[in-house]
């Protein structure tokens, strides 16, 4: 629910025009049918094969939305090439960082775009004070809108938001990260 906030954001980094795009971790689908309103074709994975089945369920539809249950590690791109937009959302934290970046980055066409919004670990004087923030707009959201990921597995994130920021100056250098309310982050790189 509140990872849905940040949409728009994602939305908006989405090349034009965009041929093939890859959400990663695509939970239940909600992402994935938006993002196939701008990209001619979608691939959409995640590795529970019960959300999977919801997703597909949920997305009857759409023809250009594919989705397989995979661990992204894992995945092979069976048509090869790369994709225009690659995105994980609220599942990158889920993943080894750096090597779940560098495949990212790897499976970008030059000019492609990688948009996350991830979590983060709290830690520090800005973070509580975010948080102080976050948490009535939070239980005002948990109140007024229904819980559209229900089911899908969660796991509290292990890195801070400054680990996250090492990590990708290193690893998709020009990357730009902005905090964002309700415990997330987005990231946005740009392949060359």
């Amino acid at each position: 629910m509140h990872t849905a906030r940040y949409y728009d954001i994602l939305l908006g980094a989405v090349p034009r025009p965009c041929d093939r795009a890859l959400d990663v971790g695509c939970g239940t689908g909600e992402f994935s049918r938006a993002l196939s309103q701008l990209a001619g074709r979608v691939d959409a994975i995640d590795r529970d094969p019960v959300v999977i089945e919801r997703a597909r369920a949920a997305s009857a539809g759409f023809s250009n939305l594919r989705f397989s249950c995979t661990d992204f590690m894992t995945y092979t791109n069976e048509e090869g090439g790369g994709y225009d937009f690659v995105c994980a959302l609220a599942s990158l934290h889920h993943l080894p960082l750096p090597s779940a970046l560098e495949r990212m980055k790897s499976l970008l066409r030059p000019g492609g775009v990688l948009g996350v919004i991830g979590l983060y670990r709290e830690h520090g004087i800005t973070d509580f004070a975010c948080s102080l923030a976050a948490f009535p707009v939070s239980l005002g959201l948990r109140l007024t809108h229904p819980r559209v990921h229900e089911g899908v597995p969660l796991r509290a994130p292990d890195l801070t938001l400054r680990e996250i920021r090492t990590l990708a100056e290193e690893l998709v250098p020009g990357a730009v990260i902005k905090r964002r309310l309700l415990w997330r982050y987005t990231l946005l790189y740009s392949a060359t």
